[in-house]
């Protein structure tokens, strides 16, 4: 019985002091791991293409409203954003960098002027250009069957009033 006791009480201290000494990071790669263990995990875990353009469909549809509802700072701050997620695809998906480039060249800052003009009209000529130049992108990655509205109906900021 005491042989028992002494049992559970050595395996119920060998589980505090790993739980302690994980904790404290003993398991933790980020620290444990060697540099080149460390970037092989980053590179994995670098948001896909994807990723990005869900992000950069919130911001289009973001920019968008924005204009239509004369909140010109924000709409601004929309195209800025979305400029710089296509730098980060430039770094995280290398192979689509040179389109990327061409999309930045085409559309920027041609849209990021007349968010900041305050001018519809300009702004719809700018909106209707980064829409051809997504297009064309979406064209040159073999992606063309993903097509982006002229007029999204809605918008995912709650910024917006949209009823």
């Amino acid at each position: 019985m005491k042989r028992a006791v002494l049992l559970a009480a050595l395996i119920s201290l060998s589980v505090w002091i790993g739980a302690q000494a994980d904790s404290k990071g003993a398991n933790d790669w980020r620290k444990t791991a060697n540099t080149e263990d460390k970037v092989e995990r980053l590179v994995k875990v670098m948001p896909g293409a994807s990723n990005l353009m869900l992000q950069l469909g919130d911001r289009y549809r973001n920019l968008y409203w924005a204009a239509k509802q004369d909140q010109w700072e924000f709409a601004e701050y929309q195209a800025e954003e979305m400029k710089d997620l296509v730098e980060t695809l430039q770094i995280t998906r290398p192979k689509r960098a040179a389109t990327a480039q061409e999309f930045l060249d085409a559309s920027y800052p041609a849209i990021i002027e007349a968010a900041g003009s305050g001018d519809r009209s300009r702004f719809g000529k700018a909106f209707a250009d980064l829409r051809a130049a997504c297009m064309d992108c979406h064209v040159k990655n073999d992606h063309a069957f993903i097509v982006l509205p002229k007029a999204p109906r809605s918008a995912p900021s709650p910024v917006f009033d949209l009823e």
